[in-house]
């Protein structure tokens, strides 16, 4: 009697632990103590974090690898025992000294390496099929939390992230460098384009002149003759330009160091001072080609 008695206790104990583990494989209440209600704070809380969970994540691909939106909702790294997985961080990134937590410590590996450009990567591989944990990774720029899953074929190479403000510094740095460019392309002076000029003159004569002109050029309408520093201080040369044999007085007027003429001309003479005494500087467009 005795015997059947322990018997029957041992069917019932066997059998309210199969009702058990049922009730956890389907989800059901698990073994533990009851749980806390939650205030109406504690609630809102825990929506904010559904919404995080379940957001809109934007996964693209990117080669091997999958691209989520850092901060649109939790990442899926689904992972094969057969196959090697990698996430992928920001070049420059990283992590810190103990900052890989994993909820399930035993049943998954995870190794940091170092790859092209300073990028740091985690290599993920779980031990065995039908497994589910997360996963945090703090960084010494940001924080990660992800979802890790193991299926017994399915597998994703790598995933990375595409980070918000990417694409403006990206813009910033083009603007930048654009801006950069065509100051080096510019008179600061005048804020006149080099590209659009034509700088084809030669000078000659007077080489001791002051006044002898550093450069001239030309926007198509405009000639400018830029004299020297000390020009000024001097009294201001006459510019003549050449037509055929005849020298003829120019319109022109000054304009700091420059002199502008409304109009192209094909060779101008500057002159200084009167008679045999006299000091010429030649100008000819078109001699350098």
């Amino acid at each position: 009697m005795n015997s059947s008695r322990a018997l029957i206790v041992l069917l019932v104990a066997s059998l309210s632990i199969t009702t058990l583990l049922a009730a956890g494989a389907h989800g059901d209440a698990l073994p533990f103590a009851p749980e806390t209600r939650l205030t109406a704070k504690e609630q809102k809380a825990l929506l904010q974090a559904e919404t995080y969970l379940n957001g809109a994540q934007y996964p693209r691909r990117d080669g091997h690898r999958v691209l989520y939106l850092y901060g649109a909702g939790q990442p899926v790294l689904i992972c094969s025992p057969l196959n090697v997985c990698l996430i992928e961080l920001e070049a420059g990134e990283n992590i810190r000294p103990g900052s890989v937590h994993l909820g399930d410590q035993a049943r998954w590996q995870v190794s940091p390496i170092m790859g092209a450009g300073e990028r740091t990567h985690l290599v993920v591989k779980p031990t065995d099929v039908g497994l589910e944990t997360t996963m945090a990774i703090v960084t010494d720029r940001r924080t990660y939390y992800l979802r890790l899953v193991s299926r017994l074929e399915d597998h994703m190479p790598a995933i990375a992230w595409l980070y918000p403000g990417d694409l403006e510094d990206r813009m910033g740095a083009f603007y930048a460098t654009e801006a950069a460019r065509k100051q080096e392309q510019v008179f600061v002076a005048t804020g006149e384009d080099i590209a659009k000029l034509d700088f084809n003159y030669t000078v000659s004569g007077c080489s001791t002149c002051l006044w002898r002109p550093l450069r001239v050029y030309n926007d198509g309408e405009q000639t400018i003759i830029q004299l020297g520093r000390s020009m000024p201080e001097l009294e201001a040369p006459a510019l003549l330009v050449v037509s055929g044999k005849t020298e003829g007085l120019a319109n022109y007027r000054l304009s700091g160091d420059r002199y502008v003429v409304d109009h192209v001309f094909e060779e101008a003479i500057l002159v200084a001072g009167l008679g045999a005494s006299r000091d010429k500087v030649r100008i000819k467009r078109g001699q350098h080609r």
